[in-house]
């Protein structure tokens, strides 16, 4: 049996481990033969649970042999980034200061997949504590693009996109707080889902910034990044922001043409105040002319405080961060300085030497903007300025069913470059405005490089979204069953 097994959507190989057909013990032993190999070049994962994963995969092969009741997404392999909680496994966030940390309890998403069936293969690389956008600032390794080694997998949730772009995994789990699941998935060509705001709880998850994170999905195609979502979606008392919704089927009706009509997709004359990179501006004409022809009507959309994007979300940003990274004063957990001669001196070198560049400067800067002299000047007008935002978005709405836009405005950059600060501003309103976003892979550029386009939509619209977003799969001729390929002598 070869890696053509992990290249099965996950619904059908569901249904052919259910059916006894294939055996999940194989499809382990695949996917773990196929990791040994791509593996060394791409440098997704952290940490590899082989043993482990043959031994649950082996029990759900007895469990079907005697007749029980086959799980949602039983025997299936999946990538969790290193910030969501697994129970007595280590989840460091890429960071040294929780380099032994061991999860006491697993995270909400965590127990619904256990609940399913699914085999946690490992903990995939990120940005540390999901600072970052390249997945380079985690502090054990970088993870490459799988289609360009020389270049970023884009980040923070990298390590998740260039597992499920490789085909070493079919589906993984991020965290997205401002793109970072729809970012690299854009630049891995995979779709990459942010729910609503309160749509899926955050509990067992390492916090960023609490007004904006939320776990999202990634996937080859959408209907299978909708499947994962059906099972981890859900109310959950743990999580304060969590709305009290029952469990969707976001897969049922995924398919029907009739289940969206005079459909409207907004596009905003903003895209064009920012430098956009050529081929993403050629494609994304292309693809709103496929719009046009097969899905519905395209208007024009107009929201003049995207341009404070960018600043809105490093002062709440950050300064949730200083909030939030406050706990970690290496006493009660984490790393803890050994040269302290006094309790303060302890927990500033226990940070110090502990945390990373990209970390420091985020939490000196949200502390910044949280000092007294500063707070109504900085915090508090930004807050401000994002109502502006969401009721102009709201205001949006009024033309449109959905804001369509190129994922990122530029390519993924070779280790070591700057993507300029705007790149990421389509992606980041949704975290600003509590809104549920997908990326959908477009096509390929002159350079084998892949891009994707965003659809945005309004709040709790997350069923419709996986329906037009799967519409514009249809349409859009890119090949989601190609995979890069790689040098394995």
């Amino acid at each position: 049996m070869n890696n053509e097994i992990l290249k099965i959507k996950v619904k059908e190989l569901k249904i052919k481990i259910c059916s006894c057909e294939i055996k999940s013990e194989d499809v382990i032993k695949v996917c773990f033969g196929y990791i040994k190999k791509v593996e060394p070049k791409v440098k997704a994962f952290l940490k590899l649970n082989d043993d482990q994963s043959l031994k649950q995969a082996e029990k759900v092969d007895n469990k079907l042999k005697s007749g029980t009741k086959c799980g949602l997404l039983e025997g299936i392999p999946i990538g969790i980034k290193d910030n969501i909680m697994i129970k007595g496994e280590t989840m460091t966030s890429a960071s040294k200061y929780l380099e032994n940390y061991v999860s006491p309890y697993d995270a909400t998403v965590i127990e619904k997949l256990k609940d399913a069936g699914v085999i946690f293969v490992g903990r995939t690389n990120m940005d540390e504590f999901a600072m970052g956008g390249s997945t380079e600032t985690s502090a054990y390794q970088k993870t490459a693009n799988p289609w360009n080694i020389e270049r970023i997998p884009g980040g923070s949730s990298g390590g998740s996109a260039a597992a499920v772009a490789s085909g070493m995994v079919p589906f993984a789990l991020g965290s997205d707080t401002g793109g970072s699941v729809r970012q690299p998935a854009g630049f891995c060509g995979i779709v990459g889902y942010k729910p609503s705001y309160g749509l899926i709880s955050r509990y067992g998850t390492c916090a960023l910034a609490s007004s904006f994170d939320q776990i999202g999905t990634f996937a080859k195609n959408v209907t299978d990044a909708a499947l994962l979502t059906s099972v981890i979606a859900g109310k959950d008392y743990r999580d304060p922001i969590c709305e009290p919704n029952e469990c969707i089927d976001y897969v049922n009706d995924i398919d029907n043409p009739n289940s969206l009509k005079t459909l409207k997709i907004g596009v905003p004359k903003q895209i064009f105040d920012y430098k956009v990179d050529s081929e993403i501006s050629k494609y994304f004409n292309d693809a709103v002319n496929k719009i046009k022809l097969a899905l519905g009507e395209v208007v024009e959309v107009d929201i003049p405080a995207y341009k404070y994007v960018p600043a809105l979300y490093n002062v709440i940003m950050c300064a949730e961060v200083s909030a939030n990274i406050a706990t970690f004063d290496g006493i009660r957990y984490g790393y803890r300085s050994t040269n302290g001669i006094n309790l303060n001196d302890e927990y500033t070198k226990s940070r110090a030497e502990s945390l990373g560049y990209e970390v420091k400067k985020r939490i000196l800067f949200g502390t910044h903007v949280l000092e007294a002299k500063n707070y109504h000047r900085c915090y508090h007008q930004a807050q401000k300025v994002r109502t502006l935002l969401i009721n102009q978005i709201i205001d949006a709405y009024k033309k449109c069913d959905f804001i369509f836009s190129p994922a990122t405005l530029q390519m993924p950059v070779k280790f070591g470059e700057m993507l300029p600060q705007e790149c990421d501003i389509f992606l980041i309103a949704a975290n600003l405005a509590g809104l549920p976003g997908i990326t959908v892979p477009c096509s390929f550029t002159s350079i084998g490089m892949p891009m994707g386009v965003h659809f945005m939509g309004t709040r709790f619209s997350d069923v419709k979204l996986f329906k037009v977003a799967r519409l514009f799969e249809k349409i859009s001729e890119f090949d989601i069953n190609k995979y890069p390929t790689f040098d394995l002598t």
